[in-house]
């Protein structure tokens, strides 16, 4: 067993000199289990080893005795011990999540504090804080046929990971078995949880009624899922770095709520690295893969192959489109707290400097002196025949009937029709800022302006305007 989990320590690089790990200790079997090695692996591989109990307040007295049971094995071993509260009952209610998920997430904040308590003592002497828990082979198996149940993907098949962030397994090259025959070989009792049996559980009805049928059916079924678990692992890691690759060079981030794929760079690829690929692009758009299931990636797939303008509605509001040779994910506006731009604001006055949700906007009026000026040609600061303006001027979002005048000889030209012919996507349009002068667009800002209101030799007095946080000369 000692060599086993060392060797196995080793190859995950869990531990090294000067590192500290902090145990998660129940008093149960695997967790016993655990610290015994550990404490006796602990001077052969340099690492320094303290206990973090929970006590969940579920079990009353027997709690209790689960407590002072693993405080008295940490004295006998003179290793620290530490015990944290966490009034699990009451966090599931208030958080209206399962009596299981509450308790888990109870420990590991545990695990997190007690890290923090010591990341900068271990940091001194060139050390990391791990925490060590005790998923075994078993646990793994049931974990994958769990998953399978749910309707995991390939990464599911994976089970339990090794090593995750600060997080280590040491056991999880041992079965319940073999630390069961550990543990009556050294004359170690242990606490039994009676919840542990209860099959209301999903996982205790696999572990209950389920394992032991397929263990009839191979007696080596639990090394053969595990061993499954370590080559889908393999497959997935693959996957990861072909589907960063793409990510990184297709990703377009507009603003820090927007994100637009590339299309194209789904050219030639297998689907399953498709797949993989919308599944991630999920991920970066929803933040995490909770609630991420096989139809919101097959629902992606036909958006990515549909016709331009389609929409497809996400988890916790978000919206996909596919916006020509893009597929752009945004927050749903009637779901999200946007600070939009009001519907109209106008331009009464001269010298203008305003603030709008959209950007800051500076107008002034001056006379043309001499005919040779430059005209500018920035994207963003444009000069307009003020003479010509007819009504008061307008910064808003689009309207129906909106127009440009495209040449000299007035010919009109729909904004509808612009936005089409120059591939605008569709929620740039909703969104692009104009001025207009009733329904005659001035300036699409950041795309054209009407040929209308150009600046020719004629012009005596000029519009200034300027978009965004440009000083002037």
């Amino acid at each position: 067993m000692i060599e086993k989990v060392a060797a196995y320590m080793t190859a995950h690089q869990m531990a090294k000199d000067n590192d500290h790990v902090i145990v998660g200790v129940s008093g149960g079997a695997d967790s016993v289990c655990l610290l015994l090695v550990l404490s006796e692996l602990r001077r052969k591989m340099g690492f320094a080893v303290s206990v973090v109990h929970i006590e969940h307040g579920i079990r009353g007295e027997e709690s209790l005795f689960d407590m002072e049971f693993t405080k008295r094995l940490c004295l006998e071993r003179e290793i620290s011990f530490v015990c944290r509260r966490y009034p699990v009952l009451e966090i599931a209610a208030r958080e209206k999540i399962s009596v299981e998920e509450a308790g888990r997430n109870a420990r590991y904040e545990a695990f997190r504090q007690e890290e923090a308590r010591l990341m900068q003592e271990v940091s001194a002497r060139g050390g990391r804080v791990k925490t060590a828990v005790a998923h075994h082979a078993d646990d793994n198996a049931e974990t994958i046929l769990f998953h399978l149940c749910r309707g995991s993907g390939l990464d599911g098949l994976c089970g339990i990971a090794p090593v995750r962030g600060s997080v280590i397994r040491p056991l999880l090259c041992v079965t319940r078995r073999e630390i069961e025959a550990f543990l009556k070989q050294k004359g170690q009792d242990y606490r039994t949880d009676a919840t542990n049996e209860d099959v209301a559980y999903s996982r205790n009805r696999i572990r209950r009624n389920v394992m032991p049928q397929l263990s009839e059916v191979n007696e080596k079924a639990v090394w053969h899922m595990n061993c499954l678990a370590e080559e889908a692992a393999d497959i997935s890691a693959y996957l990861c770095l072909e589907t960063g690759r793409i990510l990184k060079a297709g990703i377009k981030r507009r603003n820090e709520r927007e994100l637009w794929f590339a299309l194209s760079e789904f050219a030639g690829l297998p689907d399953v690295l498709k797949r993989r690929l919308l599944l991630e692009l999920l991920r970066e758009a929803l933040g995490d893969r909770k609630d991420i299931g096989r139809e919101h990636v097959a629902a992606l797939a036909a958006l990515a192959e549909g016709a331009t303008g389609r929409r497809l509605s996400l988890p916790r509001g978000i919206i996909a489109e596919k916006s020509y040779e893009w597929l752009a994910f945004y927050p749903d506006r009637k779901k999200a707290d946007e600070n939009e731009l009001a519907p109209e604001v106008w331009a009464d006055e001269f010298p203008m400097d305003v603030i709008l949700p959209k950007g800051r906007v500076r107008c002034r009026i001056f006379s043309v002196l001499k005919k040779d000026v430059q005209i500018p040609k920035n994207m963003y600061t444009k000069w307009f025949d003020y003479d010509k303006i007819k009504n008061r001027l307008c910064f808003r979002l689009r309207k129906p009937g909106d127009f440009f005048i495209v040449d000299r000889q007035g010919h009109r030209q729909k904004l509808k029709d612009y936005w089409i012919n120059e591939k605008v996507p569709k929620r740039e349009r909703e969104n692009a800022l104009l001025l207009s002068d009733g329904p005659h667009i001035v300036w699409a800002i950041g795309y054209r302006i009407s040929e209308y209101y150009k600046v020719t030799e004629q012009t005596k007095c000029v519009l200034e305007v300027r978009y965004g946080e440009e000083d002037y000369e």
